[in-house]
């Protein structure tokens, strides 16, 4: 059961502090003890592919000390992502209590950050997925690579020598996409790029108690940007000019993201239904497609930094910036835990798990089995693999975003491959958020200009 998930707006500093205090607690406590989960939870200087090793082979599906249900396995991974019984949220679980070491459940997931939309299950984001895919689906994202490009090439022509490759250009970078996609004014930008920095802590939050201090700015974040879009909706929806600096089109924006969505809703959708689809979806594509974008922007400059002969293969030809991006998603997936609660008894990779409970899918585990990919932990642009690695899988959220995520991840390293120093080298220490198991958080990459 997750009944101790809460929503942090509805606690008492105190109640909330003993929440996230005991959460922590329990996961480090467990830790101690050699659950391989916890310490993938705990995120706290173990490489987590040490621990991968020891979680595979059979059973392929198998339950932690933390009574989570955890695979390793790329078949079982994928059988979990795609059953339609397995969603993001225990529907039966109403009521919500502050957890606590003496608490006689164990706890699953911590925070409720968004019930309504971060809940939501997997038939409606489905739906909603197909209300958007007119305005953010393959094909309509397409239309928009052009945009993309010039922004990159905008970002990294006003860095002159050694460079922060998150700050200064990946998350820079892909928030300019998302603000011109928008049609957002410029003196609002700043803004949407502090929200989304703050916001983009949620799928942290499910799994790993954030400190309290990252709790408050995670829920300021996450409700200033939904603000921000509801007006945004509003003003376009109603044909307002934005005389409030909030939501107005940028006439010199070009694309207009909003109004696509609104127009996908049919002349006679409802209004309000409209502008509550259209706001959802836009929540989904900022708060989690900003994040998971610089992150993976992130991976992929990693991964081809480490192995130069890759970066060179690139640079000879930047329309592989597309497999780079696919192998990135594989070999160092910017999602690397995907939680499901089973909908109902069933029976998974030969175990059978109740109604209610927790089976997490390590995704960067299963994206190196070595059953399914050949050389697993070496990263090739060019691989052709047997099977497709279980990133930004249909019907998650990720998922949801998936198009655009890859279209303004490729644009980011095809034009560092075009644009950018030939020679870049990492002298310094990569910084990772803290408690961030779940994306692994780069928050400073400096690079050198060899």
């Amino acid at each position: 059961m997750t009944k101790h998930q809460i929503d942090p707006r509805l606690f008492t500093e105190s109640d909330l502090t003993r929440h996230l205090l005991a959460a922590r607690g329990t996961q480090w406590m467990r830790g101690n003890r050699g659950d391989p989960y916890a310490l993938i939870l705990r995120a706290q200087g173990i490489d987590p592919h040490v621990l991968y090793r020891g979680m595979r082979g059979r059973p392929a599906l198998r339950q932690s000390e933390s009574d989570v249900w955890v695979t390793a396995d790329h078949a079982a991974g994928a059988e979990v992502l795609a059953d339609p019984r397995l969603g993001p949220a225990d529907a039966r679980a109403r009521r919500r209590r502050v957890f606590g070491l003496d608490s006689r459940t164990t706890l699953k997931h911590v925070l409720a950050v968004d019930d309504s939309l971060l809940g939501m299950d997997r038939a409606a984001l489905s739906r909603l997925a197909q209300f958007a895919a007119p305005a953010l689906g393959p094909g309509a994202v397409e239309e928009h690579r052009e945009t993309v490009r010039e922004v990159c090439a905008e970002t990294l022509g006003g860095i002159d020598g050694d460079f922060d490759l998150m700050t200064d250009y990946a998350r820079a970078c892909v928030t300019e996409v998302y603000a011109r996609l928008l049609a957002l004014p410029a003196e609002r930008r700043p803004e949407l790029a502090e929200l989304c920095s703050g916001a983009g802590l949620a799928l942290d939050a499910l799994l790993c108690p954030p400190t309290l201090e990252m709790t408050r700015r995670l829920i300021a974040s996450y409700d200033g940007l939904r603000h921000l879009l509801a007006k945004l909706v509003a003003s376009r929806a109603d044909g307002a000019d934005g005389a409030d600096g909030a939501a107005g089109p940028d006439p010199a924006s070009g694309p207009d993201v909003v109004r696509g969505l609104l127009r996908a809703a049919g002349p006679g959708a409802p209004h309000a239904e409209a502008a509550e689809n259209t706001t959802a979806a836009l929540m989904l594509t900022v708060a989690i497609g900003v994040e998971v974008t610089a992150q993976l922007v992130c991976g992929a400059m990693l991964a081809l930094l480490e192995q130069p002969d890759e970066w060179d293969s690139l640079r000879a030809d930047p329309e592989l910036a597309a497999g780079a991006v696919e192998e990135t998603l594989r070999h160092s997936p910017p999602v690397r835990l995907e939680s499901r609660i089973a909908g109902e008894a069933m029976s998974v990779a030969g175990q059978p798990v109740g109604k209610g409970d927790q089976i997490v899918v390590l995704v960067d585990a299963a994206n190196r089995d070595p059953e399914v990919f050949a050389e697993p932990d070496r990263f090739r642009i060019t691989r052709r693999p047997a099977a497709p690695h279980l990133s930004l899988t249909a019907g998650s959220y990720p998922g949801f975003v998936a198009p655009l995520v890859r279209m303004v991840a490729q644009e980011a390293l095809r034009t560092l491959a075009v644009q950018g120093p030939a020679r870049l080298r990492t002298d310094a220490e990569v910084i990772r958020r803290i408690r961030s198991p779940v994306l692994g958080g780069v928050a400073r990459y400096p690079v050198t200009v060899a």
